[in-house]
């Protein structure tokens, strides 16, 4: 039996034409049966297709943002094939696809549903392409809808995988395809008990690339970006930014946790969980090494500075002194999880709580509510989070100045972060 190769491709890399020639080139040069490419949707488009579920939502006419998201694949598919060719009668039967989920006013009830629904479009679209492309260039291979394997709870725009289910299908369905051809399937995208399209989280194509991996036993999983592997810092911010050669999953793991976009938060686990080494690398410059993600033990000891935008403080002190200690912990995360808030950070001391979750579309009072009986609360939206690994003096002295008004600080020899208003700048 064959060892599956995971590859994944962002948005970025199939943007227009050039870019999936420079990826069929990529590709071509690799080809090798065993090998699932994991592919999102191209440039921009699940950002549009937010956009059409608002105005559907909202009852206004999106023709036109739908006719022009259209001409922006046409485009891509002119400077890709002949005109005759069979992939534009399969774009725009996705598209009338598409249109009839759009008007369907039943799904409209539930607004979290109807998103699922709609915004798997773009890579569903976008795999139609690649596949065709693929072929095009002489490397055969087979179109997969990743509803048919990744199997979910019916939680609406973060659905849990079911493992067990999952792994059932991807090898009942792949690994008789895979002896003969790579695949092409979808990011994103997965499907609950009773049918329905789920998805997986924002960016959730490398999840996907790493459940591909896991459920398949693949030998290694590689996530080709428009960077040259994992920085220690956001190159746009700091031009100097160090690359890994490698990291521990750990280190990786937590780096996600904190904010650093390389990755999807979600991708570290299940790939450590099964010893399947993880690989960051360039598409313009893949035969460059890139960052290989495993276990390493310690990693090296390297600064490395991450920032995280929209977030918003809690702030908890206790009613009644007689009830000061940690019991309130349990309240808060059973509040969590019940409101699906990520919690970033949290500090306490006997009488007062501080807890930093990602940004909600909830009104201080939704914020407040679930505490009230025990806590005075306040709250206070938009806020930033720098968060350094492995500080050296410079870093904190830095950092301390930089964050002007400051609403939190938490100082530990490995791990310093700050928390402080958006308009605050950053270097």
């Amino acid at each position: 039996m064959i060892q599956p190769l995971v590859y994944k491709f962002g948005g970025a890399s199939i943007k227009d034409a050039n870019a999936i020639k420079n990826i069929g080139a990529l590709v071509k040069k690799r080809w090798t049966t065993g090998l699932v490419m994991v592919v999102s949707a191209a440039g921009d488009t699940t950002d549009r297709l937010e956009h059409l579920i608002d105005m559907a939502l909202k009852q206004q006419s999106f023709d036109k943002e739908l006719i022009q998201l259209l001409d922006y694949h046409e485009d891509i598919c002119r400077g890709l094939f002949h005109p005759g060719h069979g992939v534009f009668a399969r774009v725009d039967n996705q598209f009338a696809q598409l249109r009839r989920t759009l008007e369907n006013l039943s799904l409209k009830a539930d607004g979290d549903f109807f998103y699922d629904q709609v915004i798997g479009f773009g890579e569903l679209i976008s795999t139609r392409i690649i596949q065709e492309y693929l072929c095009e260039l002489g490397c055969a291979c087979l179109w997969q809808d990743a509803r048919e394997l990744v199997r979910t709870d019916s939680q609406t725009k973060m659905a849990k995988v079911d493992w067990a289910l999952t792994m059932q299908y991807c090898r009942r369905a792949l690994f008789p395809k895979l002896e003969k051809f790579p695949v092409v399937t979808q990011g994103f995208i997965g499907t609950d008990l009773l049918g329905n399209t789920t998805t997986l989280g924002r960016e959730g194509s490398d999840f996907t690339a790493a459940i591909m991996g896991v459920s398949l036993g693949a030998s290694s999983v590689t996530i080709w970006k428009d960077v040259a592997g994992i920085l220690n810092g956001d190159p746009d911010i700091f031009p100097e930014a160090v690359k890994f050669e490698y990291l521990d999953f750990e280190e990786a793991a937590e780096m996600t946790y904190y904010g650093a976009k390389v990755i999807h938060p979600k991708t570290i686990k299940p790939l450590a969980k099964h010893g399947i080494p993880l690989y960051v690398k360039s598409f313009l410059n893949p035969d460059a090494a890139g960052t290989v993600i495993g276990s390493f033990g310690q990693a090296p000891r390297i600064p490395i500075t991450i920032f995280k935008s929209k977030l918003t403080l809690i702030e908890l002190r206790i009613l009644d002194l007689s009830m000061i200690g940690g019991f309130h912990f349990e309240l808060i995360y059973e509040v969590a999880k019940k409101m699906n808030w990520r919690i970033q950070l949290l500090q306490a001391s006997a009488a007062h709580i501080a807890v930093l979750i990602n940004d909600m579309p909830s009104t201080e009072e939704q914020l407040a509510r679930p505490f009230r009986e025990v806590f005075k609360v306040k709250s206070k939206s938009g806020l930033k989070m720098i968060t350094v690994k492995n500080p050296t003096d410079a870093e904190r002295t830095h950092y301390r100045q930089v964050a002007e008004k400051l609403y939190l600080e938490q100082n530990g020899p490995e791990l310093i972060q700050w928390v402080y208003e958006e308009s605050s700048p950053e270097t």
